[in-house]
């Protein structure tokens, strides 16, 4: 079962990690609730837009230096770096997945 559960995890990570760009599915993951809780920011789009990065496509997101956007994570939200805050959005997507 513990297998199990971490393959739905890291599939989810890989699944967020390509959504990254596509506002509609980064808002099921990053709902503004999570943001709220989280960041400084009402909603994902609007984090990015906060940022120093033009984020239009996925492409732009991919091309965004890691430890750069570790940087800014760690700045305006409560997780020290990208995977903490992707992990922490996966978890409670699935949550809201086996509830509802």
């Amino acid at each position: 079962m513990t297998d199990d559960v971490t393959e739905l995890v890291d599939d989810l990570h890989e699944r967020a990690a390509a959504l990254s760009g596509d506002d509609a599915a980064l808002g099921e993951l990053f709902t503004p609730g999570f943001m709220e809780r989280h960041t400084d920011a009402a909603t994902f789009r609007g984090f990015l837009d906060d940022s120093d990065w033009e984020v239009a496509t996925r492409s732009d997101f991919a091309a965004i230096d890691e430890a750069a956007f570790d940087e800014y994570v760690a700045a305006r939200t409560s997780f020290p770096d990208w995977e903490a805050m992707l992990g922490q959005a996966s978890e409670e997507w699935m949550a809201r997945q086996l509830v509802g």
